[in-house]
Order: C-alpha cells, then structure tokens, then sequence
C-alpha cells in the first residue's frame, strides 16, 4: 500500500515538472505566408520559441544576394503585396506559462493606388455572386474621353436675344431717322418757294412719298417746283384738314408760315421734276379751255385770245405773252394774301391763266394738270350753286 503510494505521488510530481519543448534541435520554424484577413489588415504568424542553440550561424555566400520570399497573391487580379520579414524569437527566458505569445499587430504597408488604365471602363465591373470584391483590383470609375459640349453660361441667351434686339431697334431708329430727315430737306425746298402755305409731306406704306397743300383741295400753284419722285393728289374738290388730306402715311413732316427754313445755301440741293404734276389728260384741252375762259368773271380779254392761239398754234406776240404773266401774278399774289380764306373764283382764275402760260412754255403736262384742277373745282361749284 505504502509502495503504491509512493510511486503515485512520484508521478503526480513528474507531471507537474515544466516540460521542454520538442523539437529538433538546428530545425528552424518554417517561413509563414502572410495572409489577408477580410479587414484588408495582414496578419503575421509568429512559430513557438526554440531553445537557444549555440550553433554559430552559416555565413551566406558572398555572391548570393539576399532572397525575400514573396507570398503569392490572393488572386490574380489583386496587387501584390511585399512580405515582410518575420521578426525573430527574442532570445532569453521563456514566458510564463498562459501569457500571450502573439505578437503585436503590425501596420501594414501602404500600397500605391492603382493607376487607371487609358481606356478605362465607362462603368465597373460587376462582381460574381460568389466572389468577394476584395479579391478584385481596384477600379476607378472614368468618363470616356469625349469632348463635352462648352455648357451655356447664364443669361448667355437671354443677352444675345437682348444685344439682338437692341441692334434691330437701333438699326430701325436710325433708318426712321433717315427717313424723317429726307421728308424734312423735300419739305423745307418746296416751302421755301412758297413760305405763306401750309405743306405736308408724307411717306405712305406703298413706299410713295405725297406732297400737298390745303390751298384749293391740294392744288399745288405754277410757281412751285416738285421734287423729283414726289407724288401729288388727283383733282378733286376736299374739305379736309392739312393732316387729312395725305390720308393713311408712314412718316409724315409739315410746315406752317412762320417756322424757319434752312438758307438755300445750307442746304443740300434737290432736284425738281414736271413729271410730278402728270395727270388725266383732259379731252380736248384746247377747246374747253377757249370756252372757259370765254366771258369769264375776273380776266382779261388777252386771255380768251392767247387760250385760242396757243391751242391752235397760231402766232402771239411776246409783249401779250408778258402782259398775261403780269395778271398771272395779281391774281397769284390776291389769293395768297386772302389765304388761307380764299376766294374760289380767284383760284379758278388763277388756274386758267396758269393753264394758258403752260401751253405757250410747251408744257403740256403742266397745263393738263392745272386745266383739270380747273375742272373738278368749277364743277363742284356749279353743282353747289344748282343745290
């Protein structure tokens, strides 16, 4: 019993002993391949301490360069990571017994960020279902390279539409401008021949320019000279106002007695034309002039006789042919003196002498025009004088 004993507690006492670890003396722990855990940080394995061995260290050889053991990647498409080198067990005591033999974590190494490839994907790549995208290079996400349309920068629209408006209203003002200015130099040269008449003067949306005068309905007297490209109002009998007798115009100007005229000589020169004053010929001009002016209230005889030579072609002297413009200018100066209440039958007279001075000038133009003015007054007036 005692025996028994005895040899128990001998074995109990070897068990509690601290036994040496066993391993092969000279064998060294053999390299471990660092992984890479799911947290992207490398862990590194360290082998259990061996005991100290006094084996003196082989030299390399003096041409061998020192290899690094590189673990291979976790896939192909991963960056390869250096190892690094496992530390070495620390020489002296052994550690207590339960004491934590791992060693402190080490930082791994920063790896340069991949640079993207020129032809880059325009989107990334989809993963497998079963694979883990940390096996997966990385990618960045690229436009492709196109040249992108210059964007609008704001309000560049709305100035242009602005710029393009301003352009045309000032383009519009000034060709008004223009416009205006060549009413004014016609007007300022027809008025300047008669300065005791009202004148208008108009352009008309048909690209006309009309001219008149409220004289006798828009009859224009002999005396004064059209401008050329201007056109005048048909014979016709109006009770209308200055304004109203142009009837719907563009642009208009107007002169009233009194207002100033640029001086001739500080004016551009217009040229003056008959062909203004053409009109409806009148049938048998000759004839109805020698009826008109056949007893007629106001006139001499010389101008009954004249009207039948110069619409017959026979001859007249030349002091008749004064003595005619002599009254041609009385009565022209009675009417513009009674004006603007002038005497119908003085107008009609003055008509007539115009009529008969145009003819012996050659002017039958001229003459048609004043002889049918004639015409439409007097008749409006007969017809007046039946009512």
């Amino acid at each position: 019993m005692s025996a028994g004993t005895e040899a128990l507690s001998n074995t109990a006492a070897h068990a509690m002993q601290p036994q040496a670890p066993i391993h092969p003396e000279g064998m060294a722990p053999p390299p471990m391949a660092s992984t890479t855990p799911s947290a992207a940080a490398p862990l590194f394995e360290t082998a259990h301490a061996a005991t100290a061995v006094d084996t003196p260290p082989v030299a390399p050889p003096a041409d061998a360069a020192p290899q690094a053991v590189v673990a291979a990647p976790a896939a192909p498409a991963a960056p390869i990571i250096p190892p690094t080198a496992t530390p070495a067990a620390p020489a002296g005591p052994l550690p207590a017994y339960g004491s934590d033999l791992r060693p402190p974590a080490a930082t791994a190494p920063a790896s340069p960020a991949p640079m993207p490839s020129a032809t880059a994907p325009g989107s990334a790549p989809v993963h497998p279902s079963n694979a883990s995208p940390l096996s997966q290079p990385a990618v960045v996400r690229q436009q492709p390279a196109t040249a992108a349309a210059a964007a609008t920068p704001t309000g560049l629209t709305e100035n242009a539409v602005a710029a393009t408006a301003t352009g045309a209203m000032t383009g519009a003002s000034a060709a008004q401008t223009r416009a205006q200015q060549r009413l004014q130099r016609l007007l300022d040269a027809v008025a300047r021949q008669e300065p005791k008449l009202r004148w208008a003067i108009a352009d008309r949306d048909d690209s006309t320019t009309v001219l008149t005068t409220d004289l006798a309905s828009g009859w224009i007297p002999p005396h004064v000279e059209i401008p050329t490209g201007i056109k005048l109002l048909t014979p016709g009998r109006r009770s209308r106002t200055l304004e109203a007798l142009l009837g719907e115009t563009a642009l208009t100007a107007s002169y009233h007695p009194g207002q100033y005229i640029p001086p001739v000589e500080d004016a551009d020169p217009v040229s003056m034309s008959i062909r203004a004053r053409d009109t409806t010929n009148v049938d048998e001009l000759g004839w109805e002039l020698s009826q008109a002016t056949k007893w007629r209230d106001g006139l001499p005889r010389l101008a009954h006789t004249l009207a039948k030579a110069a619409s017959t072609g026979t001859g007249y002297l030349d002091s008749e042919v004064d003595l005619l413009r002599d009254h041609l200018g009385t009565v022209a100066r009675q009417v513009i003196a009674s004006y603007p209440d002038v005497d119908a039958a003085q107008v009609g007279n003055w008509q007539l002498l115009a009529t008969i001075d145009a003819l012996i000038k050659n002017e039958k133009t001229a003459a048609n025009y004043h002889f049918a003015w004639f015409q439409a007054l007097n008749l409006a007036l007969k017809g007046e004088e039946r009512r």
